[in-house]
């Protein structure tokens, strides 16, 4: 550490690098990935806004009657850039269907959410949204950093959810970098949503898992709006002994660790998974080995004799479900993530509904899983004994989606047919797809929100 940094505090430094950085400092390949991910939370969105949570959210803050500026995706309607944030970044987590950093937790859903909002109320170009979205993922990057101890994410290990916490403070920076706020409103910024952050990982398989990116969103975008405006916080927010990298890390919880390899641009270095199977990623690799199976060897239902499925231990709290009645539920459930694949051979939006859970041949196959946990890395291992005593077997070292093995265009393409077809009509999903191949180059960002907003059979 340089003398001029140890002067200068790192909540001060953090929001001097948000100030400073431009579109010529992001990567081409951070760009890219923006495209597609911004396409997948907008197909999220939509198929969000056809369950309860979309439709319970949306009707809230309709009645709210806020100043109509932000559109709220697919519902024909407009909010505040608040409002029209919390909406859609909740629809795009509500179904377990979206995007996984490296770091951990799903940042795309808030992101995408602030970012067109704000970039449709204040006019602002497709450059200056791809900038502000980077600069959010990064800075949600590296106040993950403290929080990363040797046994994992420390928030995550306590039931604390990881996407209220820092996704608060990345969204502040996002709408920072868009509304042009100096370094000293930018620090107020970073310390108001210091004071937001919150989630819990009991209200998975609720509509409230879903409102917890929607929340981290809006109070990120809140935090800029109220320090443009002169609202007050302390500065320093992330230093010190009660500041928030001691907080959320505790014994970890440097925060000089914040700043170690910021400006590497986390997304463009590492990547990010776009989900293949609509369900929490702890269970992607065992659904991956027995789509495998399956594939080589098509099976019927009642073949099956066993299912024995090896999943590293430290993943079981992430799929507490044993017997699920709901959808949701069903979402966190390997008994179910398996099943299903064995009953269509896929795992998308559309094998989630309660209906396809309580079937009584989901439920046969369900009660066949035998759940083996290991101490070991991420991979998995999957067995599947027919009647007879034919065995099937499988083990993936890398689910298909993360950065090792990345989904194709083609796919990405396809499951955003899959998601946004649950409300708009092809031709509305082509032009959407045309302009996030273009995104950088839109004059504005309204000619995407207020295509959003709209919903055309």
């Amino acid at each position: 550490m340089t003398t001029d940094q140890a002067d200068r505090s790192v909540t001060q430094q953090l929001a001097e690098w948000i100030v400073g950085i431009s579109y010529e400092d992001v990567p081409v390949a951070a760009v890219e990935r923006v495209r597609n991910l911004v396409l997948d939370s907008i197909g999220n969105q939509f198929a969000g806004m056809t369950v309860s949570t979309g439709r319970i959210l949306s009707a809230w803050v309709r009645a709210q009657g806020a100043k109509p500026e932000c559109s709220v995706t697919g519902g024909g309607f407009k909010t505040s850039a608040a409002y029209a944030t919390l909406v859609n970044g909740a629809t795009s987590h509500a179904l377990e269907n979206d995007d996984i950093a490296t770091f951990s937790s799903h940042p795309n859903s808030p992101l995408t959410a602030a970012s067109i909002a704000l970039g449709e109320k204040l006019d602002a170009s497709g450059r200056d949204l791809v900038l502000a979205w980077t600069v959010g993922w990064e800075i949600t990057a590296q106040t993950m950093k403290p929080v990363m101890g040797l046994g994992g994410n420390e928030l995550v290990n306590r039931g604390w959810f990881n996407q209220g916490f820092q996704e608060t403070l990345g969204v502040a920076a996002l709408t920072s970098k868009l509304l042009g706020l100096d370094v000293g409103q930018t620090r107020m910024a970073i310390g108001h949503a210091a004071s937001a952050m919150g989630g819990l990982l009991k209200n998975r398989g609720t509509d409230t898992k879903g409102f917890t990116a929607g929340s981290s969103a809006m109070h990120g975008v809140m935090a800029a709006e109220l320090s443009a405006m002169g609202f007050t916080a302390n500065e320093d927010i992330i230093d010190g002994e009660i500041g928030v990298a001691r907080l959320l890390g505790l014994a970890n919880g440097d925060p000089q660790r914040v700043l170690d390899g910021l400006g590497s641009w986390d997304l463009a270095m590492q990547g990010a998974t776009i989900r293949l199977h609509a369900c929490c990623g702890a269970a992607h690799w065992s659904m991956d080995a027995i789509q495998r199976v399956v594939q080589r060897r098509p099976v019927q239902p009642d073949e099956v004799e066993a299912i024995e499925v090896e999943i590293p231990e430290f993943l079981l709290p992430m799929v507490p479900f044993h017997d699920p009645t709901s959808g949701l539920e069903g979402k966190y459930s390997l008994e179910y993530d398996l099943a299903v694949i064995v009953l269509e051979g896929r795992a998308g939006i559309h094998q989630y509904s309660d209906e396809a859970v309580q079937r009584p041949e989901a439920r046969k196959v369900m009660s066949k899983v035998n759940v083996v946990p290991f101490v070991g890395g991420l991979q998995s291992r999957v067995k599947v004994r027919l009647v007879g005593g034919e065995e099937l077997e499988e083990t993936v070292m890398v689910s298909h989606g993360t950065p090792g093995d990345p989904l194709t265009q083609d796919e990405i393409d396809s499951k955003f047919h899959e998601t946004a077809g649950t409300l708009v009509g092809a031709a509305q999903r082509d032009e959407i797809i045309s302009i996030s191949r273009r995104l950088e180059t839109l004059d504005s960002v309204r000619e995407l929100a207020e295509l959003l907003g709209v919903v055309r059979s």
